[in-house]
């Protein structure tokens, strides 16, 4: 999997029927790629973010919606977390790939070293998250949604059959403007 970036205006336009799409601009100096593509649907791929480790996050055990990302340097500092029951699809057309050499468009920082800090976290963060089997699980726990519905976990999770209907109206709706 690769970072990358998501139309701003398609998750403006999720959020409009499901506030817990996250965000990828925070402000002047904070900026979060996505990761994906977990896997396809109907011609749309699913992606999700990665957040920030908080500390609550460390009492917290890993489940199947819910991934911790270590330091590979420092193996006990847990550095981010993965929350795949906020996965969500995209039209691909609405993705790009990250391109770190371009950061500096998607934030500001105080100066070099600041810089190369954040990138060599993107680049811990991507690789271990190639090691978990994220495509899977994505997958798992979206059919665990439907089949389950009533389960804790499935309860969790963002409605991603209704998604998919906005993300194809969105499609749709893209496409009618590009003619």
């Amino acid at each position: 999997m690769n970072w990358i970036n998501v139309n701003e205006k398609y998750l403006d336009y999720l959020r409009e029927y499901e506030k817990r799409i996250p965000y990828s601009d925070y402000g002047e100096n904070k900026y979060k790629p996505f990761f994906g593509a977990l896997f396809e649907t109907d011609e749309l791929i699913y992606i999700t973010q990665i957040s920030h480790a908080q500390e609550r996050h460390k009492k917290m055990k890993q489940q199947k919606d819910f991934y911790k990302i270590y330091d590979t340097d420092v193996p006990t500092r847990l550095i981010a977390v993965v929350n795949l029951n906020y996965m969500f699809p995209i039209p691909r057309c609405e993705t790009s790939l990250f391109e770190k050499k371009d950061i500096a468009s998607y934030r500001s920082f105080s100066d070099e070293k600041e810089k190369s800090k954040y990138i060599d976290l993107l680049d811990k963060e991507i690789k271990v998250i190639n090691t978990l089997n994220l495509e899977r699980a994505a997958e798992e726990l979206y059919r665990m949604k439907y089949t389950y519905p009533d389960s804790f976990v499935a309860q969790r999770c963002l409605d991603y059959k209704t998604l998919e209907k906005y993300a194809k109206a969105w499609r749709g709706f893209a496409e009618y403007k590009k003619d």
